[in-house]
Formats: C-alpha cells, structure tokens, sequence
C-alpha cells in the first residue's frame, strides 16, 4: 500500500509531508531523478531493482512517495506498475502567491525550486531582479503541473485522490481534519491522529514582492488559451 503526494511547489508541502510521515509513522521516498528540474521525472530506487529481482519485494515497503511529481504518462505509468497506489494526494495553492514565493526563492536561493540546481551560477548575488527568466520557468512548469493534474481530475482519469489547498494545511481546519480521516480510515486509528499547529517545515518568512506584468500576463494567456480545464482552485 502506498501514498502518493504529489505537491505544487510553495504550496506547504513539506508542512503536509511531516505530517503525513506522522501519521504513516515512516519516512517518505523522493523518486525524483534529481534536485530541480529533476522533480518532473521519477526513477526507481536502484536498491527496490535489486530486491525485486531477488523476490524479496516485502523488505521494500513505501508507504508514502513525496515531491513535486509531474502527471506524465511515463510517471503515472512507472508508479502504477511498481506500487500498489492506495491513494494521490496534491496540494495547491493561488498561483499569485506561488509567484510571490518564486521571488523569494529567487532572491534567496538564487533559483526556483525547480530549476536546474546550477542555475544559480548565473544569477545576480547582490540584487534581485524579477526579470530573471528563471522565475518565468518555473511559473511555466507550475502552471502544467495544475493543467495535467486538473484535467484528469475533471475529466474523471484518477480516482481515489484528495485535494489540500495551502491555507487547509497551515491553518489544520475543519476541512484539513475531515480529508485526513476520509484518507486514513482503513489504515490507522483516526482517533490517535494529533493535529499539531507547531509542526511545520521550511516555511519562509513574509515578503511581499510587486507582480512584473511579465508573469501576470504569463499567467493569464496560459489559462485564457486551455479552456478545457478549469484553473479556479488556483486563482
């Protein structure tokens, strides 16, 4: 049995991901082939390779896949076949907010979360600047991973998966309990599931960046030009 948590970027995934690890009592698996850019393609464990080989699957159990899995056919298709999905989980958040939290990653990163990890050689370390197009990648790439997910979503593709938005997960409220327990039902005792306020993880601090016309217009073209998906969860 196993859940996935596919998560957008700044969309307090890692707030959800402790949390569900908690739950689980385990750690979760990143099958990401590398930091960046390398979260938009899954690769299997070398080590879950060699124990299937042997017939020894049972030593490799993973109850919880996490990262900013992209819904590909080769994803999907490549975690269909060496797991036994129980359930997808995947987070958003308003796409202005994202953008405001690719600024910051930027100005303090040097990069976006899913840039290559070598961009940040060729960033300005001395001053912020909004035009640097790797803001404009990863806006580029957020906004597929919610036109993918969405339309199977709306188009009934997946079954058996929850949507968090990134104020359920911060603020524990009623809807983020009522999700936990619909998802946890079979698998553990609810009653001893503890929501926690002071569990949270790489949460940056607040800073309010001015929208460059670039990426509101980036935006809005990209949504205008895919009617067939609805974008409203996010704006």
């Amino acid at each position: 049995m196993t859940i996935v948590y596919a998560a957008a970027p700044g969309s307090a995934s890692n707030t959800l991901c402790k949390n569900l690890e908690i739950i689980l009592n385990c750690k979760s698996k990143d099958l990401g082939s590398g930091g960046g850019f390398g979260h938009t393609i899954l690769s299997i464990p070398v080590r879950k390779k060699i124990l299937e080989k042997l017939k020894l699957n049972f030593l490799n159990k993973t109850p919880l896949i996490y990262g900013h899995i992209f819904p590909t056919q080769y994803n999907l298709r490549l975690l269909n076949y060496n797991y036994n999905i129980q359930h997808i989980i995947i987070s958003y958040r308003n796409i202005y907010e994202q953008l405001n939290y690719y600024y910051k990653w930027q100005k303090y990163n040097l990069r976006g979360p899913l840039n290559f990890p070598e961009d940040i050689n060729f960033s300005n370390k001395d001053e912020f600047n909004s035009e640097n197009f790797n803001i404009d990648l990863n806006l580029l790439l957020v906004l597929n991973f919610y036109k993918h997910w969405f339309y199977l979503i709306q188009n009934n593709k997946i079954k058996n998966y929850t949507l968090f938005s990134y104020d359920e997960i911060i603020s524990l409220n009623v809807d983020y309990k009522k999700k936990i327990n619909y998802i946890f039902k079979d698998l553990v005792d609810i009653e001893k599931i503890k929501y926690d306020k002071n569990i949270k993880s790489n949460l940056y601090k607040k800073e309010q960046f001015e929208i460059n016309p670039r990426h509101k217009q980036l935006i809005d073209k990209f949504i205008s030009f895919h009617t067939e998906v609805d974008f409203s969860l996010i704006i």
